[in-house]
């Protein structure tokens, strides 16, 4: 993921053919990993390995996507690369019950953004990775 000063210092690489090169290799083929977010995966024929690609650049997963981040802060991140947010603190602090917390949880969930803008806006967002727990 272009996170962060790092993220976007570092020259992009395109995943497809790395993964078309390790596929012939190794003999994968596509995976699937219930659960397993915006990661693509290939595995081995039997199984038992399983070696997964996040690529925002290339091939926007946005459409899929099903993570949401809570920062220690009480914040709840919709999307790593806008900033669309939740605060739940104050409802926290308030004494909120756990019926209105899902409620604000699932009202923030439906509206998650629809793609990030790492490609078109790679300035807009600077966060660390480790600030949001990941």
């Amino acid at each position: 993921m272009p996170m962060g000063d790092t993220g976007r210092s570092v020259r992009y690489l395109d995943l497809q053919p790395v993964r078309r090169r390790l596929q012939t290799h190794f003999g994968l083929v596509d995976g699937v990993m219930p659960g397993g977010g915006p990661a693509r995966y290939l595995q081995s024929a039997d199984g038992r390995f399983k070696v997964g690609f996040i690529t925002p650049i290339s091939q926007h997963f946005c459409n899929t996507c099903n993570r949401v981040r809570l920062a220690v802060d009480g914040t709840l991140h919709l999307c790593l690369g806008q900033e669309h947010r939740y605060r739940l603190r104050p409802l926290l602090r308030s004494g909120a019950t756990d019926v209105v917390l899902k409620r604000m949880v699932c009202a923030a969930i439906a509206a998650k953004p629809e793609r990030h803008e790492f490609r078109y806006h790679p300035h807009k967002i600077v966060r660390v990775m480790s600030s949001l727990g990941g």
